[in-house]
């Protein structure tokens, strides 16, 4: 990674959706922060992060984002559906978070592996 956007910071804006950054004190959450909130809310509520949402957060470079934190250790599923209409949907799946939660969650069910 060129490291250009790695550490973007969030927008006020961003900063405002729900998420707790797990940064040290004083230092601005960035929008992998903001995105892993987003995954951490949508696995609490057992549904994927579809891409709408990413967008509507304004995350800049969301594959980079992705990929930023898959380099921490998350494991993110991707699912890709084409709808009859020919619409392409995008979902994502929080599998494994390494800074807790830590069960591994298979499936587009989201149940847990035994």
């Amino acid at each position: 990674m060129s490291g250009l956007w790695k550490d973007h910071p969030a927008t006020t804006r961003q900063q405002q959706l729900p998420f707790t950054p797990k940064r040290k004190r004083g230092s601005r959450p960035t929008q992998a922060d903001v995105l892993i909130g987003l995954l951490r809310n949508a696995r609490a509520h057992r549904k994927p992060l579809e891409l709408p949402e990413i967008m509507r957060a304004g995350i800049a470079q969301h594959g980079a984002r992705f990929k930023e934190i898959r380099d921490q250790g998350f494991e993110i599923e991707n699912e890709i559906e084409r709808t009859t209409d020919g619409a392409i949907q995008s979902r994502y799946w929080l599998r494994f978070d390494p800074e807790g939660g830590n069960e591994h969650q298979e499936g587009g069910t989201n149940e847990q592996a035994n």
